[in-house]
């Protein structure tokens, strides 16, 4: 049986239970600016006519000189093969070379992130970082990390919402080496009471740091939360990151318990991309992981959400905030839906660095000093689409309203030609441009195999994109985006944009400090100018619109 016939195998099987994959925890609609405008030319006077049998004067030197011809589209990212490998042990290796420098990168995907945590949110990550600080085999922490420095490598874990990754750098001749410390980490942790003691110290430290000053943070908390509400259950997205209070109930026994339900070879992917062979990092691989445990991971449930029945806003307060950050999401079809890319496009017409947001925020009004709109990659369930826009207090109401109504336009007006073909394109030439480095390439595989993509997925989404119409865009838009049903958060001061807010609904106000536990709730005004038109029931299909 081939590799590739083992891979589809393995997928199909995946897909019979809730798959799990990995996502940036942080917010993917990065800020947006627009580039300044060209300076104008400078105008040149006419030459004076040359008097009659005067010979001609030579023409300048500047127009003597060839002029280079027109820039050409940018050549699109091209992913270089991927060789496979599937171990014994039910692990999967996965190649690439990249011979730019003399280095490796190895990342080791557990699909096993923060929904995987249950009741003890936070699980996850600590785990992840027992793994890399807390020692492994017979060597402590301490000596395991310089046994790592010693070899010129780097060592590093990242959690997000649907897997852990360790990431490993090495030089080419010291790879086996640092494989086989990499091997020792992931398979043989010490999972010390002592070091996880001393790493929930820090972590309790850093939550408190961020309650207090880091309100992006504080809003998509809020934000996960209320975009994922079950009535009787905790959906497994619906923690974006623990609080102060949740990090001390982890103990040993639940990262112990956690890493031998997840950390399985079935469970496994090593990508190794760099200055090697397949053959040189499948050997490595092989003796480093010599897990041979055959369980399967555990199957989470991955219930569908229920939106909110009309528009709901939080406040996370943040008493004395020059700033608000403002966020207003909406969930729209699953990542692996044929109508995903049109939901892509709707998102960058709406929030892209020359999409509507920005034209209406932050050129002619001048209200918000960015503004964007992206779809955040989850693996199971509906992806979000999420706006957002970062406005002085006292222009917060404005700013908010304008998001709405872009957002409602969006689902009642089909985009045009030109937007489309721009937004498509966009998200085409921005698509793994990263992978001309190891490290980049690796990121992209892991990234991959963590959302269950084929190792043709650029290729094939390029072709989505061209394919995406106007029509379609504003279809999808017009079933997905609705912002009467939307969740809106607020960070910022409660006292100054509590009234400028009031006027959409009822406003709760949490504490960030305190477990976001309700301060109050601000009821809507109803004496204010009215709320933008927020027509939750659209009853004309997307073709019979304008």
């Amino acid at each position: 049986m081939s590799e590739r016939t083992k891979r589809r195998e393995r997928r199909e099987r995946r897909a019979a239970r809730p798959w799990l994959s990995w996502t940036a925890a942080a917010l993917a609609a990065a800020v947006c600016g627009c580039a300044p405008a060209a300076p104008p030319a400078r105008p040149v006077a006419p030459a004076a006519a040359p008097s009659k049998g005067a010979p001609e004067a030579p023409p300048p030197e500047a127009e003597r000189r060839e002029q280079p011809p027109p820039s050409g589209p940018a050549r699109p990212a091209r992913m270089p093969a991927i060789a496979w490998a599937e171990l014994p042990s039910g692990l999967s290796v996965a190649t690439a070379v990249n011979r730019a420098l003399p280095l490796v990168e190895v990342r080791v995907v557990v699909r096993g992130g923060s929904s995987a945590d249950g009741e003890r949110t936070g699980l996850a990550a600590l785990t992840g970082q027992l793994l890399v600080h807390g020692g492994a085999g017979g060597l402590p922490g301490r000596e395991l990390l310089a046994r790592v420095e010693s070899l010129g490598a780097s060592l590093w874990v990242d959690t997000g919402l649907d897997a852990t990754v360790i990431g490993l750098r090495a030089t080419r001749d010291r790879l086996a080496e640092a494989i086989e410390l990499l091997g020792l980490v992931v398979q043989r942790p010490r999972l010390d009471a002592a070091e996880l003691t001393r790493l929930k110290a820090r972590a309790v430290d850093a939550a408190r740091d961020r309650a207090r000053t880091d309100g992006r943070w504080g809003a998509l908390m809020v934000l996960f939360r209320d975009l994922y509400a079950l009535p009787t259950e905790l959906h497994p997205y619906a923690s974006f990151g623990a609080t102060a209070s949740e990090l001390p109930k982890v103990t040993a026994a639940d990262c112990r318990a956690f890493h031998a339900a997840w950390y399985v070879p079935k469970n496994t992917v090593v990508v190794v991309a760099g200055d090697t062979t397949p053959e040189a990092a499948r050997a490595a691989v092989e003796k480093a992981f010599a897990d041979r445990r055959g369980a399967e991971p555990p199957a989470l449930s991955f219930t569908d959400p229920m939106p909110p029945g009309s528009l709901k806003i939080t406040i996370v307060d943040r008493p004395k905030s020059a700033e608000s950050e403002i966020f207003v999401g909406v969930l729209g079809p699953e990542r692996r839906d044929p109508e995903w890319p049109a939901l892509a496009v709707a998102g960058q017409v709406l929030g892209g660095p020359s999409g509507r947001l920005s034209r209406d925020l932050l050129e002619p009004r001048g209200a918000a000093r960015a503004a964007s709109a992206a779809t955040i990659d989850v693996a199971e369930g509906p992806v979000p689409l999420v706006l957002q826009a970062v406005a002085p207090g006292a222009r917060t109401g404005a700013v908010a309203q304008a998001m709405l109504e872009q957002a409602e336009q969006l689902a009642t007006t089909m985009p045009s030609e030109e937007e489309t073909e721009a937004a498509a394109g966009r998200l085409s030439a921005g698509l793994g441009l990263g992978i001309g480095t190891a490290a980049g390439l690796a990121d992209e595989i892991a990234g991959m195999q963590v959302l269950d993509l084929p190792d043709d997925y650029h290729d094939s989404y390029r072709k989505e994109l061209r394919d995406i119409t106007p029509a379609l865009a504003g279809k999808v838009a017009a079933d997905h985006v609705r912002p009467a049903r939307a969740v809106v958060v607020v960070a910022g001061d409660a006292q100054v944009i509590g009234p400028l807010l009031s006027r959409f609904g009822d406003v709760k106000v949490v504490d960030p400090t305190r477990d976001f536990e309700r301060k109050r709730t601000i009821q809507r005004d109803a004496g204010a100018s009215p709320a933008p038109a927020l027509d939750a029931d659209r009853a004309a299909p997307a073709q019979d619109r304008p």
